[in-house]
């Protein structure tokens, strides 16, 4: 039997524990083939869709602007020392700051996803606490920490 091809996978979203994100983030888009969505476990999967979404939109804004994924991941390391130092709140949003290179792009994806949100019948309120529970975790920090002593 001869299996026709139907069309080849262009993105894949997974859940994963936040601890396994490639840094300090909720959501990350990875270039490839197949593009490749991580979103941090969060018990309500409307959250995890919620953040899915944004990172889909956010990836082909930057994709057609030409903004790369070694852009974007600089900016927010740098965005997550600044931090650690006590120059950001742990509510502020990388994609949010002036000197992101993606700024643009970050927020429009992130009035979809608060419009979704809205249809969804998501507390933005709620949704933004679990977001912030996440990455207010010191594991980035004791990480580098116990590297750099080495």
């Amino acid at each position: 039997m001869v299996r026709k091809r139907v069309g080849r996978v262009k993105f894949v979203v997974s859940e994963v524990p936040h601890r396994k994100q490639r840094y300090e983030t909720v959501g990350d888009w990875i270039p490839g083939k197949p593009v490749a969505v991580r979103v941090s476990k969060m018990k309500d999967e409307r959250y995890v869709f919620l953040v899915a979404l944004h990172e889909l939109i956010e990836y082909e804004l930057c994709r057609m602007k030409g903004i790369t994924d070694e852009r974007v991941v600089e900016f927010d390391k740098k965005f997550e020392r600044e931090r650690s130092m006590g120059l950001h709140e742990k509510w502020e949003e990388p994609g949010d700051d002036s000197r992101a290179p993606y700024r643009r792009e970050h927020q429009f994806a992130t009035m979809i996803e608060g419009m979704v949100a809205r249809k969804l019948a998501v507390r933005w309120p709620d949704y933004e606490k679990t977001v912030i529970a996440l990455t207010a975790r010191p594991k980035f920090v004791a990480k580098q920490m116990v590297t750099s002593r080495n």
